[in-house]
């Protein structure tokens, strides 16, 4: 979604989808987590820094982050883990209709493989592929002077 073809009913549903559902089941679940257990949320590299075409679907996946972020400060003392799952582009029926240039696409296999090779690992971010959301994580360190002329060059946006 961009600006000239903002609707607020479809973006209040991704964001609902995205991140208050994922609150919801947290609410949920949260009394019952114990020490050795934990909880993970897919977020996404979307959620990084502002990009084009992403005015519904980045500010919920930012949320999830920053939600996550804060549930791993108030239960790792407890012993009690959270992780967040942040992809890149996997080739979905919902990646399907993007018309959009998708670098490093996974197959789902290779990201379910991913996303358990993270969680053995046990860090609190798992992201991949590598090649494409290290250089995600550096955009999003730029200031908003070269990041913006950046994205708008190599997007098109």
């Amino acid at each position: 979604m961009r600006a000239d073809s903002f609707d607020l009913a479809k973006a209040e549903k991704v964001f609902e989808v995205n991140f208050l559902a994922a609150m919801r089941l947290t609410a949920c679940v949260l009394p019952d987590l114990k020490p050795g257990g934990g909880i993970a949320f897919v977020a996404s590299v979307a959620g990084y820094r502002g990009l084009p075409k992403a005015l519904a679907y980045g500010p919920g996946k930012a949320a999830l982050i920053h939600f996550a972020e804060v549930l791993h400060l108030d239960l790792s003392p407890k012993n009690i883990g959270v992780w967040v799952i942040n992809p890149g582009f996997v080739a979905t029926q919902l990646t399907a209709q993007n018309d959009f240039d998708m670098p490093a696409l996974m197959t789902p296999e290779a990201a379910a493989i991913a996303t358990v090779d993270g969680l053995k690992r046990g860090n609190f971010e798992i992201h991949f592929p590598k090649r494409f959301t290290l250089f995600m994580k550096f955009m999003a360190l730029l200031p908003y002077r070269l990041y913006f002329p950046f994205i708008r060059r190599t997007t098109g946006g």
